[in-house]
């Protein structure tokens, strides 16, 4: 749908979305020649205002700077982006999908997310070795909080692992990083979720998290704060047991006792996860992030036994058979089908 003299979608690139976003968010009919038409325009402005949360009245007049519809504080944590465009685009972009899963997941019971971590720990690791990647997800969605994994954001924001919004009293999780590690996937989900239960988010906010380690991400912009170890505590005791848990000691982690091939860290975390009841693959990104050799910890998650899919597809898999039988419209169902497919 690229086209150089398509005045509406060069204004849409100008706010910092992808050419492949807009192809996706416009709707299907469109073509250069509707700019003209009033009744197209308007049309096209709608279905963009619902997707995208655009301000629709912005879109009707060429002159008009393209505008955001601002129902929230929006927060973003470990990044630091200064008001504009490439913010605006970013939580527009996160609300619409938001808005539009929550709407077809209407009918899903929703629960109050309990704000202490070992109680709904209690309830998963119930008869279960340990809290799994799909312990976390269906207890997501057995809550009320749907996950999505996003295939398509916007070009211009990069190093974000995932985001919660509050939209009409309610939750949603958007996964914006892929990993083909189940349990790095699991404490993404797992953090988003402790910002939902310890009231972080306003009705109409946002929530962005981007990964500290990410060199998209420069070090002088990073942003912490209490929100956000709170929600690092809430998912490790949610996980491990132990808001501030470890587990290799100094003999295992530095000197020449140090476990030093990935085999040997493997064996060593499945040795633990029975006596301890945590995911080996979790005890793995315990050693990554307590020594930073992330190479070695990857080597040893890759010895790990994995889903034969990366967890981004079978969240989104999960995401399509609960919804069922779909009661949303035809283009919600397009647009949410071309962002989040299996």
């Amino acid at each position: 749908m690229a086209n150089n003299d398509d005045r509406l979608v060069n204004r849409l690139l100008d706010i910092g979305l992808s050419q492949e976003l807009v192809d996706l968010s416009l709707p299907e009919w469109w073509v250069v020649e509707d700019n003209e038409s009033p009744s197209a325009r308007a049309m096209a402005s709608m279905l963009l205002a619902r997707r995208l949360n655009l301000d629709p009245t912005t879109l009707l007049d060429d002159e008009v700077p393209v505008g955001f519809l601002h129902t929230g504080v929006s927060k973003f944590k470990h990044m630091r982006l200064v008001d504009g465009t490439r913010r605006d685009a970013l939580v527009g972009f996160a609300t619409g999908v938001g808005r539009i899963l929550l709407s077809m997941a209407e009918d899903a019971p929703s629960h109050v997310v309990p704000a202490d971590p070992l109680e709904l720990r209690k309830a998963l690791i119930a008869g279960r070795p340990f809290v799994s990647f799909g312990d976390v997800i269906t207890a997501c969605w057995s809550l009320g909080v749907p996950v999505l994994h996003l295939r398509v954001f916007p070009a211009q924001t990069k190093g974000v692992t995932a985001i919660a919004v509050k939209l009409g009293g309610r939750h949603a999780i958007l996964v914006a990083r892929e990993s083909g590690f189940d349990a790095q996937y699991m404490y993404h989900v797992a953090h988003e979720l402790g910002h939902i239960a310890l009231g972080h988010l306003e009705d109409g906010g946002a929530i962005v998290d981007a990964d500290p380690n990410d060199p998209a991400n420069k070090r002088e912009e990073l942003v912490d704060d209490e929100e956000e170890r709170s929600a690092d505590a809430y998912a490790q005791a949610l996980l491990t047991g132990s808001p501030s848990f470890e587990v290799f000691g100094p003999k295992e982690t530095q000197g020449r006792q140090r476990l030093g091939t990935a085999r040997e860290l493997a064996y060593r975390a499945q040795q633990l996860s029975g006596e301890l009841g945590v995911d080996p693959g979790h005890l793995v990104m315990v050693f990554g992030h307590s020594t930073q050799d992330w190479q070695l910890a990857f080597a040893a998650a890759n010895e790990l036994p994995q889903q034969p899919h990366k967890p981004g597809s079978l969240v989104n898999r999960v995401m399509w058979s609960q919804l069922g039988e779909l009661g949303g419209d035809e283009q919600s169902i397009a647009f949410l089908h071309a962002v989040a497919p299996i």
